[in-house]
């Protein structure tokens, strides 16, 4: 099958070169597409030099946006998200499509850690207990952006109604809602996270408010708006 590799960016100058380059030689993506989310450094003309489609942002639309905009370039039967700051680590991508291929799972989700310390997770703890309360599943890395699913079900994923950072959590939600088998892989991800400093602080206040924004907006049925 054909294996289409989403890279969201934003001002990822540093990493995302490292990223494309491991999950190129990695041989297993057919296509890699690169979305240049409104950075204001290199990585738009990165994304345009190494990828074969870069798709680009003139303003910061999110990283919800940014992936579906992704998900509607890709042609592979199998679609791929990973982040852009995981470096040589994004060679295994690979392990998201096993499960896939041996009909375990529809939608993939792989564990990955920081290089960085980071805050005392609870976002990660709000959002797991969201989804042992509402879906009774249990886990480990439900924000974790390394995912990957069947086309035939990207038209669900891309009616996820989610904003910015609350992607992944809406994802696991609407999964469960339309009966699709969501399955976890170990995988040695690495990203280069935001730290336990200020700037990782107020990353993961936005990425709070927005999770919880969506939670109470979408979260009863996150596929449409109630």
């Amino acid at each position: 099958m054909n294996v289409s590799v989403i890279i969201p960016a934003f001002n990822e100058e540093q990493h995302v070169r490292k990223t494309i380059h491991a999950v190129r030689n990695g041989g297993w993506a057919g296509e890699i597409i690169g979305v240049n989310d409104g950075s204001s450094d290199r990585t738009g003309r990165i994304l345009e030099y190494t990828c074969d489609t870069a798709v680009s942002f003139i303003k910061n639309q999110g990283k919800t946006a940014a992936a579906k905009a992704g998900w509607m370039a890709a042609g592979g039967d199998v679609i791929v998200t990973l982040d852009a700051d995981l470096g040589e680590s994004a060679v295994h991508g690979a392990l998201l499509l096993d499960p896939l291929y041996q009909g375990t799972a529809d939608l993939v989700i792989g564990t990955a850690r920081s290089k960085k310390r980071e805050g005392m997770g609870f976002l990660k703890k709000r959002v797991q207990h969201a989804m042992r309360e509402r879906c009774g599943l249990s886990l480990d890395m439900p924000l974790s952006g390394q995912r990957a699913f069947f086309r035939e079900h990207l038209d669900l994923f891309h009616h996820v109604q989610a904003e910015r950072f609350a992607l992944e959590t809406m994802m696991n939600l609407h999964a469960h809602e339309t009966g699709l088998l969501i399955q976890e892989v170990e995988a040695p991800f690495l990203h280069q996270g935001k730290g336990a400093g200020l700037t990782g602080f107020i990353h993961r206040g936005r990425q709070w408010l927005e999770v919880e924004r969506c939670l109470r907006k979408y979260g009863r049925s996150s596929s449409a708006p109630r």
